[in-house]
């Protein structure tokens, strides 16, 4: 059977409104058409639909007990509706999560370290070539950083590095070694030593202007090209000496 809605049809000829202007009825036959709608019409339809719902659709009570006897909850957390969860619902454990206070335990020391390797990180002191894990290159101050073979970064000495650097000024007396790049003033030199690395790779220029020339004594190279007699240098004399690959030249640059 199908449901159908009240039409005007239906009320036609019903009810007060179906007398005439003057209806000629008793009081009892007044007080039927009245009521005549509701008793012939309304209550009809509304039985008909009660009788439909109970034979065709479930009740709210039907159904919660359906769910109930099917196992299924009609609230979570205490929570009725499209329930969603919310924090603290479920502990960590529960959901296989991590516990909200967890870092001891994988710190280096802890009972499940995390170790670099782990998660593809580099180790705590590492080198990055010629750079060590504390930032340091060389090991000297004021050098020069520059690509070397292959792009490899290295420190090296400002002349190495091809700098022109500005010579040294120093005083000197008695005996003493020359060393590269430098201007030397000196009295009463005994010794004027040159040094030669043994595989002739040192090299050292500069230039020494002499207060009182004293003896002077040259060693450490291979040979000596076509020198001045330096043992004759005099007072104020000014010399320049320059030592490459084992090779030794001096010349008198002022009288």
């Amino acid at each position: 059977m199908a449901l159908e809605k009240i039409k005007e049809s239906d009320l036609s000829g019903k009810g007060v409104l179906g007398q005439a202007e003057v209806p000629g009825l008793s009081a009892l036959e007044m007080q039927a058409a009245v009521e005549q709608i509701v008793r012939e019409i309304a209550i009809p339809k509304i039985n008909e639909v009660i009788e439909y719902i109970a034979g065709k659709v479930a009740t709210q009570e039907d159904l919660g007990k359906l769910l109930i006897e099917a196992g299924t909850v009609t609230s979570v957390f205490g929570r009725a509706g499209a329930v969603k969860a919310q924090k603290g619902d479920y502990t960590a454990e529960m959901v296989g999560a991590a516990k909200t206070e967890h870092a001891r335990e994988h710190a280096l020391d802890g009972s499940d370290p995390v170790l670099p390797a782990n998660i593809g990180a580099a180790e705590r002191n590492h080198a990055h070539g010629s750079i060590s894990a504390d930032g340091k290159i060389g090991n000297a101050n004021g050098m020069v950083l520059m690509t070397g073979l292959g792009g490899k970064i290295e420190a090296k000495a400002k002349n190495e590095a091809g700098f022109v650097v500005p010579p040294v000024v120093a005083d000197i007396s008695g005996s003493f070694t020359a060393e590269d790049n430098r201007i030397y003033f000196g009295n009463g030199i005994s010794d004027f030593v040159f040094s030669c690395d043994e595989g002739k790779t040192a090299e050292c220029r500069g230039f020494i202007t002499f207060g009182v020339p004293g003896t002077i004594s040259l060693s450490g190279f291979d040979y000596i090209d076509d020198p001045e007699d330096i043992s004759l240098a005099e007072e104020g004399s000014r010399w320049e000496f320059d030592l490459s690959y084992g090779c030794l030249i001096i010349r008198r640059r002022s009288e």
